[in-house]
């Protein structure tokens, strides 16, 4: 028997339950209660047998599953008379047992026995749901098994109402009701747990739309049935203090602790240090347990700006959710579950049974579960095919912009649409220190970006924390590319983007879409809003720089020059170009560069250029690059780049003797680092190993040159011996070409199960014709 669930009689709804659910429940069950072991297989596929149990010469025996949580018993004794009687006689079990979520009546079990005896020995074989129910009451552990079975059970469900949940929670119920519909088990469930069991104090971090509050949810009802009272906090840790009871369970559940953006004072005066003592103070309590939820950008945020949260060790009491972690199985229970609770029809849902339907989905590497969402509600007011429904979703994850079109045009409002064109302005993710100030330069108050930034994260948009830094970028490539296509169709948008335009960055990003698809649209716009450009590009050229994850050049002078000359002349403007012109002749943009990229392009530049002022420059330019590219040979690495670049100069203007120096100081390198390790028997070569193998390569390459003057055939021998044999201690492991993490870490056994149950999806439902 179930205990601690205050003794009521237990009723469970089964209508939670998908298809296979209830196969995989009627299995576990069946075997509990029969004490054998079940074979479980594909709906449909077997002529009628979903549970087998073989057992020697024996004849079979055969469990039929029947979820019709929508049919009648009429409905459910005209099918198995009419349908399935004939798979029974051809199957000629040993015993048929059939279960059924469908409520039976005596008179009704009376007259499925009469049609199906003497295959079924008794009435007593067949199950209805109050049978069902009893022996659910009875297996607890099959219960305990299946998640959204045990969670939606009356006891459950009804202690969320009763007097001692404290607050909020009749709408919590109606949440988790609403949510487990569409829910799979990812494995963070079973880290939580043991969080909370271990520390007591558990914080389910992650970005918004990934699963954070549905965990919580599950998390609140797991301790409820094992009798816990429920404190829902929605202020400040002082709740919690005003209603702690020794006497009893507790769990303390915060959702959003630190708020939807960190952008504001979330925490009141000293809330931090109370926060941090009641976690203290649950961690030392046995009857108590803490569940908070916030998104990772924001607790590092938090850990930034309050002392005693950076100094709590939250890593260890941190569940953090990524949908990039979820396996195979995950992926396809949340498709399954998606089209299992749609409203699409049988024939339509039946079509994701196919392998070639669900697997292109399933390891997509832009698997979203919002996405799924959409695209299969969009089916249902749009007249698709069955067959079409599977391509249209794969159709959206490679390219969302259908989706994103909808969301743009006829769900957002305005605040929304010019946070998506801000961060189209930046070339990646840019930090929200400064994608903040951006946005207060433009007149617009940071409580308005709190608030659109909490519509986008998780859809159009994603925060991330590296280091001491939240960086805040599109959800995927999609998201960009549909901005920037509707950013080109609109001048009216262009305008817009320009006015907003404050910092170097935004003016490269401009710059880059100029090249891409509808650059040529772009550009026509540009031109027509012409000084609106160079005022701003004029005043943006000394701005100190946002910081764009992954991408530095913009605080490179050469970068910035190359990028206004280039952007000038696209547009035609001479004040752009005589912006960037300037940087390099009176500001030694090349001598200051951090970049060789930028130096060519402006050698290039200089060479090409139609105005003799510049083409004249280019001498000079080209001792300036020398002298900056030879001004430190320390390593193999900036020898090899200094003999790179030289070679690419020596494209565009004679620099033999430049080049001849680099050569003659790689040989003298080379030649130093053979010897060393032909001499480290006893000792630790001073050369790192990965730089000797390149090394090596070079000595063999200047083997037939004239003049070449290495080391002896003997020395280099030895050192090669020696680099062979240490290579071994550095190798890792190196993943199969064409192979995907996902794909990897799949068995053929979850692939299996996956197909049985997508293969569910085929069943075919009286009570939908």
């Amino acid at each position: 028997m179930i205990t601690g669930w205050g003794g009521v009689v237990e009723a469970f709804d089964l209508s939670r339950l998908t298809d296979f659910d209830f196969e995989a429940v009627c299995k576990d069950l069946f075997e509990e209660e029969f004490g054998i072991r079940l074979e479980i297989f594909a709906a449909g596929a077997d002529g009628g047998v979903d549970l087998r149990h073989l057992h020697g010469d024996d004849p079979a025996l055969i469990i039929q599953c029947k979820h019709w949580q929508k049919s009648t018993r009429a409905k459910l004794i005209d099918h198995i008379k009419n349908s399935e009687l004939s798979k029974v006689i051809d199957l000629n079990p040993g015993r048929y047992v059939l279960a059924t979520s469908v409520e039976l009546t005596r008179a009704a079990k009376d007259k499925l026995y009469e049609i199906l005896k003497p295959f079924v020995t008794s009435p007593s074989d067949i199950y209805g749901k109050n049978e069902i129910d009893a022996l659910l009451r009875k297996h607890g552990r099959v219960v305990r098994n299946h998640l959204r079975l045990w969670l939606t059970s009356a006891s459950v469900l009804n202690s969320l109402l009763s007097k001692s949940v404290v607050t909020r929670s009749h709408d919590l119920m109606q949440r988790v009701a609403e949510t487990l519909r569409v829910y799979a088990e990812c494995g963070s469930r079973a880290e939580a747990i043991a969080m909370l069991e271990g520390k007591h104090v558990c914080v389910v971090a992650g970005s918004p739309g990934v699963g954070k509050t549905t965990l919580s949810h599950v998390l609140c009802a797991h301790y409820l049935s094992q009798g816990y009272d429920l404190v829902e906090i929605s202020e400040d840790a002082e709740e919690a203090n005003s209603l702690w009871d020794d006497s009893i369970p507790q769990l303390f559940y915060y959702d959003d602790f630190l708020g939807q953006t960190a952008l504001d004072e979330k925490l009141g005066k000293n809330e931090d240090g109370r926060l941090i003592s009641l976690m203290s103070r649950v961690a030392k309590s046995p009857n108590k347990r803490f569940l908070l939820t916030t998104r990772e950008y924001i607790l590092a945020q938090a850990k930034q700006r309050y002392e005693r949260i950076d100094r709590h060790r939250f890593d260890v009491q941190t569940c953090v959710l990524d949908i990039a972690n979820y396996t195979y199985g995950a992926r396809a229970s949340i498709l399954y579950n998606h089209v299992y609770c749609s409203t699409l029809p049988e024939v339509h849902k039946a079509a994701f049974a196919a392998f070639d339907v669900y697997q292109p989905i399933v390891v997509h590497d832009n698997f979203n579960p919002r996405i799924i969402a959409a695209t299969l509600s969009e089916a249902q007011s749009v007249p698709l095919g069955a067959n079409s429904i599977g391509r249209e979703v794969v159709n959206n994850l490679n390219d969302p912009s259908r989706v994103w079109d909808h969301i743009v045009n006829h769900q957002l409002k305005g605040v929304d649409v010019h946070l998506l064109r801000t961060v189209l302005s930046f070339l990646g993710a840019v930090s929200l220190r400064d994608l903040e100030e951006v946005w207060l330069r433009s007149g617009l108050s940071s409580r308005e970006l709190k608030k659109s930034l909490s519509v986008l994260d998780g859809t159009m948009l994603r925060t991330s924390n590296a280091g001491k830094h939240v960086f805040v970028e599109f959800h995927n490539p999609s998201v960009r590319d549909y901005m920037r296509d509707y950013l080109s169709a609109d001048s009216a948008e262009v305008d817009c983007f320009l006015r907003d335009a404050h910092v170097f960055e935004q003016i490269e990003s401009l710059w880059s879409m100029l090249s891409s698809r509808g650059g040529s649209e772009l550009i026509a716009s540009l031109k027509r809003s012409k000084s609106t450009l160079e005022s701003r590009a004029l005043d943006a050229f000394d701005s100190r720089g946002a910081l764009v994850k992954g991408h530095y050049s913009s605080r490179d002078p050469a970068h910035r020059s190359v990028v206004y000359m280039r952007l000038g002349e696209l547009v035609g403007s001479e004040l752009i170009q005589g912006r960037g012109w300037s940087e390099i002749r009176d500001r030694g943009a090349i001598s200051s560069s951090a970049d060789p990229g930028s130096v060519l392009l402006i050698l290039n530049h200089l060479a090409k250029s139609e105005r003799a002022e510049l083409r004249d420059f280019l001498p000079s330019a080209v001792g300036q690059a020398i002298d900056w590219i030879m001004g430190d040979l320390s390593d193999w690495n900036l020898l090899t780049a200094a003999a790179e670049f030289m070679q690419e100069v020596s494209d565009i203007c004679p620099v033999d003797d430049a080049l001849g120096a680099i050569e003659e100081d790689m040989e003298e390198y080379a030649k130093r680092a053979i010897e060393d390790w032909a001499e480290s028997a006893s000792r630790e070569p001073s050369t790192p190993l990965e730089e000797m193998e390149r090394i090596l390569e070079y000595y063999e390459d200047g083997l037939g040159w004239t003049g070449w003057n290495g080391p002896d055939e003997q020395t280099f021998a030895l050192a090669r011996r020696y680099v062979e044999e240490a290579a071994p201690k550095y190798d890792s492991p190196r993943m199969s070409p064409g192979m995907t993490a996902l794909a990897r870490g799949t068995t053929l056994r979850e692939m299996k199960g996956v197909g049985a149950m997508m293969a569910s999806l085929s069943n075919s439902h009286p009570e939908a014709n």
